[in-house]
This record gives C-alpha cells, sequence and structure tokens, in this order.
C-alpha cells in the first residue's frame, strides 16, 4: 500500500496523518517557520526521526536521520527549524523505558550484498535496543542497484518504507505474495506499508534508492529474522544486519 506525500502533505507546520494500520501509525510534520509542538504517546512507543533539517527534543539537538526513542506514557517538547521534515511512528508497547537519541553518525553501516544490489545498511535501533515492538534503521543504495535483495519477507511483521534522496529520477518497488503481485513508482517521501511478502526494490540508472524502515513488530516476535525466497537464496551476500532463513 502506498501513501504519496503529494496526497498526505496537506499542511505545513502541523502533524499529518500518514497512515493508521492496526496499533502501527505513522505522522509526519513538515515546518516552514520556526515550530514547537508537544507529542503525547500515551499507550505505547514512539520513534521521532528527521529525514531532512534540524530538531530538537527534550533539549537535545537532532540533524538529519538521527532517531529519538519516546517511551510509553511520554510527553516530549519537540523544537523544528524551518526546512524540516520528521516522522513520528508509534506501536504497542508493554513496558516503560528511558527516552534515548541515537544519532546516525555514531551508527556504523554495513555494506551487503554485492553489485547489482549493493547497500549501506545503519541499524538504528536494533534487537539489542531498548524497545518493545520496533526496529528502525536507513538503507542507501548503490546507484542503479537493487535493495531488498535477495529478496525476502517476514510475513506478520508489518513494516513501513519512507524514501528520500531519488528524485530527479525514481525507483520501483515491489511486493510479491502468493495472493498478489505489486509495483509502485516511488519518489521522496512517498511511504509504502508492507504486510506480507517479498518486497525487492530497484533504482533508475541516474540515482540511488534509500529509504528509512521501520518495523512494529507483534509480541514475541522482535528480530531481524526473515525468509529469502528459495530461487534466490544462493545469491552472495556477504554482510547483512538480517536473520536470513529459507
Amino acid at each position: 500500500m502506498i501513501f504519496r506525500y503529494r496526497d498526505y502533505h496537506k499542511v505545513d507546520n502541523e502533524w499529518v496523518k500518514v497512515f493508521e494500520d492496526g496499533y502501527f501509525k505513522l505522522s509526519s510534520i513538515t515546518v516552514n517557520k520556526p515550530t514547537s509542538t508537544v507529542i503525547n504517546v500515551t499507550s505505547g512507543e514512539g520513534l521521532l526521526f528527521v529525514l531532512k533539517g534540524l530538531v530538537k527534543v527534550n533539549e537535545v539537538s537532532m540533524g538529519n536521520f538521527d532517531v529519538a526513542y519516546i517511551p510509553k506514557g511520554s510527553s516530549i517538547r519537540v523544537e523544528l527549524n524551518p526546512g524540516t521534515l520528521a516522522y513520528l511512528a508509534e506501536s504497542w508497547a508493554d513496558n516503560t523505558r528511558g527516552f534515548y537519541v541515537k544519532k546516525r553518525e555514531a551508527v556504523k553501516p554495513v555494506t551487503s550484498g554485492i553489485p547489482p544490489y549493493e547497500r549501506n545498511v545503519y541499524t538504528m535501533i536494533g534487537e539489542g535496543d531498548p524497545a518493545d515492538s520496533f526496529l528502525m534503521g536507513y538503507t542507501e543504495g548503490s546507484i542503479g542497484n537493487w535493495t531488498s535483495y535477495p529478496p525476502h519477507k517476514h510475513d506478520g511483521k508489518p513494516e513501513a518504507y519512507i524514501f528520500y534522496g531519488i528524485d530527479p529520477g525514481f525507483a520501483a518497488q515491489f511486493i510479491l505474495s502468493d495472493d498478489e503481485e505489486l509495483a509502485y513508482v516511488v519518489h521522496d517521501f512517498d511511504v509504502v506499508l508492507i504486510r506480507k511478502g517479498y518486497h525487492p526494490n530497484v533504482a533508475s540508472t541516474i540515482n540511488r534508492v534509500n529509504y528509512a524502515w521501520v518495523i512494529a513488530a507483534p509480541r514475541g516476535q522482535r528480530t531481524l529474522s526473515v525468509n529469502v525466497h528459495p530461487l534466490y537464496s544462493g545469491l552472495p551476500m556477504g554482510q547483512t544486519h538480517l536473520r536470513m532463513g529459507k
């Protein structure tokens, strides 16, 4: 399911809903002036991440691709500089944890795959980080390459891709399951929600495919375990952030 930036970005300087799918929610804010807002995360946990611009969260400065974990029951103040685009993901949580910020510059990327499916992966919220539901990071492909490849799936663990750094080119996102085969042309800040199925994507020959990925795992399934499509399971992978299965 695709949510295009031009469709969900209806107004500046206010939070807008991108989607709400059961316990998994995603909102966005684009600001053209200094803006202060309060985020209340009551029944679950939240992730605030910045795709462009500068924000201050609980007096902690955050820049491009930094991520803040917002604990259950929290109310936080966010100050956004003009030109900022930020997202808030929300999911269930049973535990009340501490607030923390992960800086992109402090995360060492993993170079995964080989051409023509080479990319750098930054795992911002991994299995070892404090969270009940969320796993989150960034994937940045090489020019003209595939990512999320070899094709893999993790049915039952919904995931959102929020694309960036593609325009003025384009990329194509596929979702392949027994029920249907879908293909979407994607541009900057389009969002694709993946409920099930294999989900590879590919860039055009003049650009990369880059995206934030956010997994909202159900209880007892917060791992990076995936099942690789059997036709592609023999492809060389090199390093990976995933737990690869067949």
